[in-house]
């Protein structure tokens, strides 16, 4: 019996010995890639063009995305064969097999199905893109782009229009994760931040494209014509390289040389970069990746701060804004047509995206951030001001029919349009593309996958409530007090961006994480 013990003791030496020794040459690997991951890369050899195309190329499906997402608003009045309307010509008649009428209800579910879809498309974007690929995931998406947009083009009911919506926002939703990526692993750090613009800056085009469609166009050709851009799509993400960064991931550094070498162009000298990122996947690989990672010690703070800046996005009151457009417009006095004002709405937040990308990596994205969250605070309560006067208003003309507050209410006109306008320009400018932005920098590398999608989710998931419940929380509360509370998230957001977020303007992966004052652990064993 004692042999056998001593057999046992034998053997569990030998083992401790092979592991420390595997912990050893693990710790060697890892100090190694640290060393070289401490390195300076000189970019100045490296070309910038290509870096463009690939960023317009992956981030289409963004602009595909926002014509989804913008679709439903200037084709409300044919959907709903609002009379009085002036909308263009489209079939009315009610025998006609192409006739479709929506109630209000029906309207709405068309309208938040595509959050719906893309909150669900949110969650798996992150898997499929370590799973397969950055650039196969993003080239698979046009075939549900396409079908979402033919289900709509011959749709005889409802049910049609809610299937193709859920489509289109679910591909939507997994571009929302894998596009950013993509652009941040093939970013150099001096256009990093113009780069990372190109997410929201393509969704905002997206929409401004389909509300001018809006404007002289039957809603089935335009979706005919929305259906032609995932093929764009799918023929520009055929012509550039897979992110390099997973391709080295994957063990293919011969498809990485190939893919540096068309990103930075022949002159470039690769091979830091090249070693860099192989540093970094050595490291990555030394541990086991597992989505409670994401609770982790080492994960929790960015990825909590990457689900903030979405929440602080959605709860900034973009949907109560846009909402309230038309009567906003009304109360200014204004008599233009309510799909040309949506068009000049569109244009102001294209311009300031783009005003924005341009400013970025001077001002930085904290910055930005700030000075949005600011903008969109005084807009809201200046908004919820003005229809708290104008409730007021009605319920004492109710009392007191001979009451001259109509003429205050007036006389106010020029505020509600001016902060809407302040509010639409200050949005674009940080809450709407710095989220975007910043969650691919924040990320650690070994969580980008889940921290990306679980960020992306919570985005889409309070967009489809915020639209949702809009009108039962105007109900509930008024106008004024739906503006004033999404005023006090923005406060919050003050708060958020003075005292947890931090800036990521030219740093290194490293210099981010160490904000947070916990680097992710050279090596964890299976049994953490």
């Amino acid at each position: 019996m004692a042999s056998v013990n001593e057999g046992f003791v034998a053997d569990e030496d030998v083992n401790l010995e092979k592991s420390q020794d595997l912990e050893s040459r693990n710790s060697s690997a890892s100090a190694k890639a640290r060393e070289i991951l401490g390195g300076d890369i000189d970019y100045s050899a490296a070309r910038k063009a290509p870096l463009f195309i690939a960023t317009i190329a992956a981030s289409w499906g963004a602009f595909i995305l926002g014509s989804f997402l913008g679709w439903s608003s200037p084709v409300q009045p044919q959907l709903q064969q609002i009379q009085n309307a002036t909308v263009p010509p489209h079939v009315t008649n009610e025998e006609s097999v192409w006739y479709v009428k929506l109630d209000n209800t029906e309207m709405a579910m068309v309208g938040s199905f595509v959050n719906l879809g893309a909150l669900l498309g949110a969650l798996s974007g992150g898997f499929l893109m370590d799973r397969f690929g950055r650039k196969l995931v993003l080239i698979s998406l046009s075939l549900p782009f396409v079908v979402g947009w033919l289900l709509i083009i011959v749709a005889v009911d409802p049910s049609m229009l809610y299937i193709g919506r859920i489509l289109g926002g679910a591909a939507g939703g997994i571009v929302s994760v894998v596009a950013p990526s993509y652009v941040g692993e093939i970013s150099i750090p001096s256009v990093r931040g113009l780069l990372g613009f190109s997410f929201q800056l393509m969704v905002v085009l997206g929409i401004l494209v389909v509300s001018l469609f809006g404007l002289g166009l039957d809603w089935r050709l335009i979706s005919a014509i929305e259906a032609v851009f995932p093929f764009i799509f799918l023929v520009s993400v055929l012509y550039i390289p897979e992110s390099p960064y997973y391709s080295v991931k994957k063990g293919k550094s011969s498809e990485a040389r190939d893919a540096l070498k068309w990103l930075r162009g022949p002159e470039y000298d690769m091979e830091q970069e090249l070693a860099e990122m192989e540093a970094r996947v050595r490291i990555e690989l030394s541990q086991k990746s597992r989505f409670s990672d994401l609770w982790s010690s080492w994960a929790w703070k960015p990825v909590m701060v990457a689900i903030g800046l979405m929440v602080f996005q959605q709860l900034s009151g973009i949907n109560a804004a846009l909402f309230n457009a038309v009567a906003i417009f009304e109360s200014a006095g204004s008599e233009l047509d309510t799909l040309v004002a949506a068009v000049l709405l569109n244009v102001d937040q294209v311009l300031f995206c783009f005003i924005s990308s341009l400013l970025v990596e001077r001002l930085g994205r904290r910055t930005l951030f700030l000075i949005s969250e600011v903008g969109m605070c005084i807009s809201m309560f200046a908004l919820g001001a003005f229809f708290f006067i104008k409730e007021q208003c009605e319920n004492e003309l109710e009392a007191t029919p001979a009451s001259d507050c109509q003429q205050q209410v007036t006389a106010l006109g020029w505020l509600p349009l001016t902060s809407l306008i302040l509010f639409i320009a200050t949005f674009a400018v940080g809450a709407g593309p710095m989220p975007w932005l910043m969650f691919g920098e924040i990320l650690p590398a070994r969580v980008k996958g889940p921290g990306g999608s679980v960020a992306s989710f919570t985005n889409w998931f309070l967009a489809f409530i915020v639209t949702l419940t809009f009108v039962d929380i105007q109900e509930a509360i008024g106008s004024s007090g739906a503006f004033w509370m999404f005023g006090g998230f923005c406060v919050l957001g003050i708060f958020f961006t003075l005292f947890l977020l931090p800036e990521t303007k030219g740093k290194t992966p490293e210099q981010i994480q160490a904000f947070f004052g916990i680097h992710p652990p050279a090596n964890v064993s299976s049994s953490d």
